[in-house]
């Protein structure tokens, strides 16, 4: 075979396949004849598990390394159950598989038994575990990082040879397990989720040890992959004794104990102080209830009637509603259970968000001392992310909004899929209007914006997915469409077909009846 005229793709299969087929001197000619190559991981990997230390060398002399790929030096695992792991361009980071789920290489697996070739023995693979450790630097393989994946393939020999020479899971990893972070916590949460019940404890007790005492990373996705662990005892209280809780849903965890009637679980909740609160306490007594787990409800009956002080916690009760039933509705306390809102770096507030029940809404001019100056992005908008969904349900059924002086700008899909909003106002000093802002608010009629409102984006007030009942909008003088650098600017503000009644109104500007044309908006003309 001419290699040299191959393609740099076919010149990395012949190579692989040489590896897998041909003797050490026959892959080292092989190799000299195709020149550079700037792929060899995955024919050092083939070496590493199905040919031998000889054939490894033969391929490091030639110039062959990881340092495209370094994890495929996994290919040294004794198991071949294990999914692999996606990371940077320089370490993929890939764990040995037998069914590779990632872009970046074949089944590995399946390779070998295409060729009728077996993983070598352990013995041969310590002593390449030994060559590639002596020449890390020279073909880029980190054994900080091999030390991570060897865990989820259980290599306990390769582990403890490793921790012989003084090596250690890479600070990264141990980054990724107590901080999470990026793809790579993805990634790590995807391995633990290949492992069964058993491999789960042996491996993340081996792992937890590795952080050196630092508690492990918990998310609700990490919950999701291993979720269906959750009925088990054991797992409740290695995630207890191993995991930060700061980041736990205790609430969906305590309703997972219940929905498998497992009254062990609420007994480990109870200890680490999940129901001392009153309110959780009698929600978990109400969802198992419901839900017909007799013995979980009867378990919380028994815990509130033994823990609890209930003349203390009726006085409790009460006091709260007196409080609720004097406090001023602008006072900066009711203000805060009402508003989500941050701060800029000028000291003025944006809005992020309701939370209260009424379907009025006034906004308020003022958070104690800082002024409401924006609405933002998706602040109101049923369609926000992260807001649960009685929270879109009831944004689709407020009515008014009441929006204060002072405040400059309505942000992206501010007000976005309010259909049962029939009242808003902007105030002068508004002076801009995002993009989709009262986009399919669908029971709204009119609306008056003020001079001094320089932009309005695009589809602001378009009616997209129902018929509008917009009947007039009132256009200022000061919209930047209507100055001669703008007026063929087609910004599409309405979807006429989906307002049949709309007309718009336009002050006596030099290029109004252009941009109205061009954007075919009906209008007629009003007295400033």
């Amino acid at each position: 075979m001419n290699y040299a005229k191959l393609k740099p793709w076919q010149k990395t299969e012949a190579l692989e396949e040489c590896v897998l087929r041909g003797t050490p001197t026959e892959v080292a000619k092989a190799f000299r004849e195709m020149g550079e190559l700037r792929f060899t991981a995955r024919a050092l990997g083939l070496a590493c598990r199905y040919r031998g230390l000889d054939m490894v060398k033969t391929l490091v002399e030639g110039g062959a390394s990881f340092s495209y790929d370094l994890s495929l030096v996994r290919l040294l695992y004794r198991k071949a159950d294990v999914v692999p792991i996606s990371g940077d361009n320089e370490n993929y980071s890939l764990a040995l598989a037998s069914s590779v789920k990632t872009p970046y290489m074949h089944t590995v697996v399946k390779i070998g038994k295409q060729f009728g070739l077996e993983l070598i023995p352990l013995r041969a693979r310590l002593f390449i575990l030994e060559y590639l450790c002596k020449n890390s630097e020279r073909i880029g393989f980190k054994p900080d990082e091999f030390l991570f994946f060897a865990h989820f393939s259980e290599e306990w020999d390769m582990i403890s040879a490793l921790k012989k020479k003084g090596f250690a899971v890479s600070k990264s990893k141990i980054e990724v397990m107590t901080a999470g972070g990026g793809d790579n916590w993805f990634d790590y949460c995807f391995l633990v989720n290949q492992l069964d019940d058993e491999q789960f404890f042996r491996v993340m007790n081996a792992l937890a040890a590795e952080c050196g005492g630092k508690k492990l990373h918990f998310t609700e996705f990490f919950l999701d992959m291993n979720y269906e662990r959750l009925p088990q005892s054991k797992f409740i209280k290695f995630l207890l004794d191993n995991f930060n809780q700061s980041k736990m849903n205790k609430g969906r965890l305590m309703k997972g104990f219940i929905d498998s009637g497992n009254v062990s679980c609420l007994e480990l909740a109870a200890e680490n102080g999940w129901l001392k609160m009153p309110k959780k306490r009698d929600e978990m007594i109400l969802y198992a209830t419901e839900n017909g787990k007799t013995e979980c409800a009867a378990w919380l009956l028994d815990f509130k009637n033994r823990t609890a002080d209930l003349a203390a916690e009726r006085a409790k009760a009460e006091k709260k509603l007196v409080r609720e039933f004097n406090a001023n509705p602008n006072s900066v306390t009711e203000l805060k259970k009402n508003w989500s809102f941050t701060k800029k770096n000028d000291g003025t507030l944006v809005i992020t968000g309701y939370k209260g029940s009424s379907t009025v809404l006034n906004v308020p001019q003022k958070i104690g001392n800082a002024a409401v100056t924006e609405i933002g992005d998706w602040a109101l908008s049923p369609h926000a992310s992260r807001i649960k969904e009685p929270t879109r349900e009831f944004r689709k059924t407020i009515t008014k909004i009441t929006l204060p002086e002072g405040l400059k700008k309505i942000g992206e899909s501010a007000f976005d899929d309010l259909v049962s909003l029939e009242s808003v106002n902007i105030p002068k000093t508004v002076r801009s209007i995002g993009e989709y802002a009262f986009r399919d608010c669908s029971s709204l009629k009119t609306v008056i914006v003020p001079n001094g409102v320089k932009d309005i984006d695009a589809n602001a007030f378009s009616m997209l997915h129902s018929i509008g009942s917009l009947e007039y909008v009132e256009l200022p003088s000061t919209l930047k469409y209507f100055r001669e650098d703008c007026k063929w600017w087609r910004v599409y503000l309405f979807h006429s077909a989906n307002c049949p009644k709309l007309v718009v109104g336009v002050p006596h500007a030099p290029h109004v009846e252009e941009f109205c044309e061009h954007n075919e908006i009906k209008f007629r003309y009003y007295d400033e």
